[in-house]
């Protein structure tokens, strides 16, 4: 099957470059786990197209995009080995979706941290722009088209400040009235205090998504070293979850994933590279489970067999064995 991906990065031949470029629409076959300039396949009416054309099945009333946004420190080829374990794992659970990667520019080391963050806001404001509002107005006949996202560590950066220069930018030419149903954060990247009932900066995150939720551990040693490196030392969401002295919003919970990877923590990571305590989610069955059942949204967030209800917006995934 063909792996989309909507990339951000800058061109350079037929090879993918560090720093911000034109949205580019790709079709990566099976095969090549890189994608280039070359696979790109025209417009953006053509690439959603073709998606709605590899992903259709029959008898099915809608289809169900999700768009995974990746972190820092990434490069092409592991960004998109990632999207394809999240697409494989996630059908493996019974969810026929379609997951799109969204590529955007990384230095490719892990101590230009600082150059990653300005790649990111540079490229923030094409997820929505390029990506998730031409496909929430996207429909053919029959197959209404369901929209989620997913973001991991710094991705998690990209969409708030996507949604917040989206809606602050207020493009005459742009609909406003665009939705996602499920956002779902993993170690993400972001400042635990955005979270607090009312701040402004996630308002236009909760105005466009149905539900949000949050996945975190105390256990997340790159969490720790972003909070130096940014010269921010605010504690972050993917750490240590939304603050639990003040009211969060509505659409929001937390689910506590520290006992499940104290539980695996000894597994190696096989399939995908990174710090163990931040990247595991990818390769944790039981977090996969938890996600379907998200994404799906067939069960109510209460009822969930994965996981265990604390209180308010508060849950904790099992550890399983």
């Amino acid at each position: 099957m063909t792996s989309f991906v909507l990339s951000v990065r800058n061109r350079d031949a037929d090879a993918f470059g560090k720093g911000f470029g034109r949205p580019c629409y790709l079709g990566i076959p099976d095969g090549e786990d890189v994608p280039r300039p070359s696979h790109r396949m025209g417009s953006a009416s053509q690439w959603m197209k073709a998606v709605v054309d590899d992903a259709y099945p029959e008898g099915k009333a809608w289809l169900d995009v999700v768009f995974f946004v990746h972190g820092y420190n990434t490069d092409a080829r592991e960004a998109l080995l990632r999207q394809r374990l999240v697409e494989k794992e996630l059908g493996r659970r019974g969810l026929a979706c379609m997951v799109i990667g969204f590529d955007w520019p990384t230095a490719g080391n892990a101590l230009l941290y600082s150059y990653d963050r300005f790649e990111a806001q540079d490229a923030a404001s094409s997820l929505v722009k390029a990506g998730i509002i031409p496909f929430s107005k996207f429909t053919v006949d029959n197959c209404p088209v369901n929209v989620h996202l997913i973001a991991h560590s710094m991705g998690g950066f990209v969409v708030r400040e996507a949604f917040r220069g989206v809606d602050k930018g207020r493009d005459a030419n742009l609909a406003n009235d665009w939705r996602i149903g499920q956002l779902v954060l993993f170690a993400a990247d972001i400042s635990s205090d955005c979270f607090a009932l009312g701040n402004p900066d996630m308002l236009p995150v909760f105005r466009h998504c149905g539900r949000l939720t949050n996945y975190y551990s105390g256990y997340d040693h790159a969490l720790a070293a972003s909070n130096v490196k940014n010269v921010d030392f605010r504690s972050r969401v993917g750490r240590v979850g939304m603050p639990m002295k003040t009211p969060a919003n509505e659409k929001a919970l937390d689910v506590d994933c520290g006992p499940r990877y104290a539980a695996v923590r000894d597994r190696e990571l096989r399939i995908i590279d990174g710090m163990v305590s931040h990247s595991w989610y990818l390769e944790d069955e039981l977090w996969y489970d938890d996600l379907a059942h998200t994404l799906k949204g067939q069960l109510d967030r209460h009822v969930i067999p994965t996981r265990t209800y604390r209180g308010e917006n508060d849950f904790v995934l099992n550890p399983g064995v």
